[in-house]
């Protein structure tokens, strides 16, 4: 399935749902389009009854993967408003389109947003109960960055190892370990 095929499911799904709970006064979704601001929006409401927030960015998620155009706009918007985001599915899917933004040939991040970046990875990292995904998404991002940001690689490597020690899911322990290995690669000359 390519990016527009999963991004049309994904706008059908979101679409019953909005119906489902009363809410499609309140769509992004147009005849032929998304208002992108009011999805952006919906992502970061405090409505918590029917997670639509959640939803909101589960929609996003596939949005962003079939319009790359619109990848920097999303990108500032969720960075600019992570802190809003605390639903710990909506942090992962929010860790999935940074990455997605990192990875864009097409977009290229600034200093500030890196800091940014950093700055989430290593909250998410090492925020004590934080949920499976999110962590290792962290650990994805924190690696990314770490390509262009040297100093990452101890800190980074330090806080694996202590997740490592201390014990941690299999899921953990394998991006962990994964992540330790590239890390130590030698570089090629």
């Amino acid at each position: 399935m390519n990016a527009s095929e999963a991004y049309q499911i994904q706008k059908t799904r979101f679409m019953l749902w909005l119906q489902k709970y009363e809410l499609a006064d309140i769509s992004p979704l147009r005849e032929k389009d998304v208002d992108l601001e009011k999805l952006l929006s919906l992502c970061v409401v405090e409505q918590t009854k029917n997670n639509l927030a959640l939803h909101a960015i589960w929609f996003l998620e596939k949005y962003a993967l079939a319009h790359t155009e619109d990848l920097p706009t999303i990108f500032h918007f969720l960075l600019d408003n992570r802190l809003r985001i605390t639903i710990e599915g909506a942090q992962r899917i929010l860790g999935n389109i940074y990455l997605q933004a990192l990875n864009s040939s097409s977009y290229t991040t600034t200093e500030d947003q890196e800091e940014e970046l950093i700055n989430c990875g290593f909250d998410w990292l090492t925020t004590p109960d934080k949920s499976i995904a999110v962590v290792a998404n962290s650990i994805e991002l924190l690696y990314f960055l770490s390509l262009r940001n040297d100093w990452i690689k101890k800190a980074l490597e330090s806080e694996i190892s202590l997740l490592l020690e201390r014990g941690t899911t299999p899921a953990i322990r394998s991006r962990g370990q994964k992540v330790l290995k590239q890390l130590h690669r030698k570089p090629k000359s």
